[in-house]
């Protein structure tokens, strides 16, 4: 916000330095960007924080500068010119969505010469950084940046039927704007039309055909309030911004929007002689009612930490405009309409130090910073971390929104979903990692890393039916490596964080992974994740070139297994025997099948069973296959003989070979 000092000096006085005043807006919470002094003026750069829209405009800055220094506030007296007829004889206003337009004013001025504007007003608006156009335009420049209340300058004549109606658009409507920009308009979109067309943006850009010309007579004049939102989503859709729409999304007053109208039309008689209307026609869904906010002064001493008189917090209160009055222990404030973010108590009390000064808070000397041990989540993240490091993945972190299509092939076919408005392309949050995962896969292979393997630990939103999404922690991982790669790096993983837990991976299909090449993992029989290849319509959907191996694990569920206390046992004091076998059985029988016949032989002395490898090929013959596996035996009483492991052995293959009519391969 550019801020003219000459401007800002016709409404309060300023006995103070230029540097002097910066300070003191500073100290109330107004940051200074520059300061540039001419011969003529001095222009200050403020930044305005997007809760005051009010100080947007020099009436706005003037009255914060008099609440600060403590001096009089002197808004402009407004005294119309003598009218001629009637606005509402002239005009018709209808608003037919007042939830996104809650007041709207139109006055009329008839007669009025278009032309250059007297030097006082290109001044006023070049110290601005603002460019003089004609007096008519002019004038609405200087109060939008006066009172912070854009304004429209219609050309009455043509605007069919003279009407003004404040409605939402028709899909299909176009629209040219006055800087020639041609608008795609739809329904969720707010315009000002006459009784056919559109002839304006609603809050952010009037229309070509009804702009003022140099042929312009009759204007109708706008001053109204609408909904921020709806002019934010319109402004980003349409990718149109001015002025007017930067301030209308933080609010106007919806007050003094009329004061801001009178206060044009005033101006517009002076500079173009025009004769105004009688009145204004005003459509008002809910006339403003002041809110009223209770103040504790001795909450204001517990907030703060610094001890602030009563009588001073009510005359800084009373400076501010809130009118204080006392009410046994409180004050009671009503709130103004230009001070809209005012809602609490606690917004009270920042007024009252604003004002004192921030500096009157105590600051402690020495800032302690107590240290506490690692919560339970933090271990096991940094387990992850150092498991997966060790696996040869490196962790990835990427964007929680996600494009909806991608979604469907996880089968999510309704992800949770953001309004498309607000957000064109990436507008869902993500169901599963994998999508974002894959995405990353994607920008690497681009950049000519095609062998990577990445996981990412962070929350995901599939939904649940309900209002929320089903938010979770999840753990996933891709890589280029072979599936029982990705298998051992979750199997690594499962070791360290839920040791105590019974794994098992079984066979099972799940959405995004290819048919019979992905199983599901399962802790103590609950499933909490998914393992396998990536089927080949999502691989190409993502346009990767290579198969890609990926496993997505509960984290949360996972976190649940791991407070379970791992059985203590001693160290062996006897050698273990192992004994690998080959069994050439059915292309049919799996490694899961194979595995539960042998864990059905009783057998006290067997500690482990892994699985090696498979083998097809000659001399093996067709529809069949060589399973090789490695069976573990120790005894904790004695050294074992290897006549005693040889019996062991035996049995499980006589199990193997009448279950399946297996074959020991020599």
């Amino acid at each position: 916000m550019l801020v003219s000092l000459n401007w800002l000096t016709d409404y309060v006085d300023i006995r103070i330095s230029v540097s002097e005043l910066c300070s003191a807006l500073m100290g109330a919470g107004f940051n200074i960007e520059s300061v540039q002094e001419n011969d003529a003026d001095v222009v200050i750069d403020l930044e305005v924080t997007s809760n005051r829209p009010d100080c947007l405009g020099h009436l706005g800055v003037a009255r914060e500068v008099a609440a600060i220094t403590g001096v009089p506030f002197n808004p402009p007296a407004i005294a119309l010119p003598p009218a001629s007829g009637k606005a509402s004889d002239l005009t018709r206003v209808d608003v037919l969505d007042g939830a996104l337009c809650p007041r709207y004013t139109a006055r009329v001025i008839r007669g009025v010469h278009v032309g250059a504007s007297p030097s006082w007003l290109v001044e006023r608006l070049e110290a601005v950084g603002l460019r003089s156009i004609n007096n008519i335009v002019d004038v609405t420049n200087f109060v939008l940046m006066e009172y912070s209340q854009p304004l429209h300058a219609f050309d009455l004549d043509k605007l069919i039927e003279h009407r003004i109606v404040v409605r939402r658009a028709q899909a299909g409507e176009t629209i040219v704007s006055i800087d020639g920009t041609t608008c795609r308009l739809d329904e969720q979109m707010l315009v000002i039309a006459d009784a056919k067309h559109p002839v304006a943006v609603a809050g952010i850009m009037g229309g070509l055909a009804s702009e003022v010309t140099a042929g312009t007579t009759n204007v109708l004049i706008e001053s109204a309030q609408f909904d921020p939102l709806c002019i934010r989503r319109t402004s980003r859709r349409l990718q149109l911004a001015s002025p007017s729409n930067y301030r209308f999304e933080r609010g106007v007053d919806p007050v003094a929007l009329d004061a801001a109208s009178q206060r044009a039309c005033k101006l517009i008689h002076d500079v173009t002689g025009g004769q105004l209307a009688a009145g204004a026609v005003d459509v008002w869904a809910k006339p403003w009612q002041a809110p009223v906010v209770t103040l504790r002064p001795h909450r204001t001493t517990a907030v703060l930490g610094v001890e602030i008189a009563r009588l001073q917090q009510r005359e800084i209160l009373d400076r501010l405009g809130l009118a204080p009055r006392a009410e046994g222990g409180t004050l009671v404030c009503t709130i103004p309409s230009h001070r809209g973010d005012l809602t609490r108590e606690i917004d009270l009390i920042e007024e009252v130090i604003r004002l004192a000064g921030y500096d009157r808070i105590p600051v402690d000397a020495a800032v302690a910073h107590p240290v506490q041990p690692r919560s339970h989540v933090q271990r096991m993240r940094s387990a992850v971390s150092a498991v997966m490091s060790a696996a040869g993945f490196d962790e990835a972190v990427t964007f929680a929104f996600v494009d909806a299509a991608r979604a469907a092939l996880f089968g999510v076919d309704k992800p949770v979903c953001v309004d498309p408005l607000t957000r064109k392309s990436h507008n869902a949050l993500r169901p599963t990692l994998l999508i974002s995962l894959l995405d990353a896969c994607k920008n690497n292979q681009d950049q000519g890393m095609v062998d990577l393997s990445l996981y990412e630990l962070a929350a995901v939103f599939p939904p649940s039916g309900g209002e929320l999404p089903a938010e979770h922690l999840e753990l996933a991982m891709v890589t280029r490596a072979p599936l029982r790669d990705l298998r051992g790096a979750v199997e690594a993983l499962i070791s360290r964080v839920a040791a105590a837990a019974e794994l098992t991976i079984t066979p099972a299909d799940a959405p995004g992974l290819e048919r019979g090449q992905s199983a599901a993992v399962a802790l103590d029989g609950k499933i909490i994740g998914h393992a396998g290849v990536i089927a080949a319509d999502v691989q190409k959907a993502f346009d990767l070139e290579h198969a890609v191996s990926a496993a997505t694990l509960n984290f949360e569920m996972l976190l649940a297994a791991s407070h379970k206390a791992r059985p203590y046992r001693p160290v062996p004091r006897f050698p273990a025997m192992r004994r690998d076998l080959s069994v050439i059985v059915d292309e049919s029988v799996t490694w899961a099948q194979i595995a539960a016949a042998i864990a059905s032989v009783d057998q006290p002395l067997r500690t482990a069973l892994d699985y090696v490898t498979t083998y097809r090929g000659k001399p093996i013959e067709p529809g069949k296959k060589s399973l090789t596996l490695t069976v573990t035996y120790r005894s904790e009483s004695e050294t074992l003989r290897s006549q005693q492991v040889d019996e062991q052995v035996a049995q499980i293959v006589s199990q193997l070979v009448k279950q399946f009519a297996a074959q020991l391969r020599t």
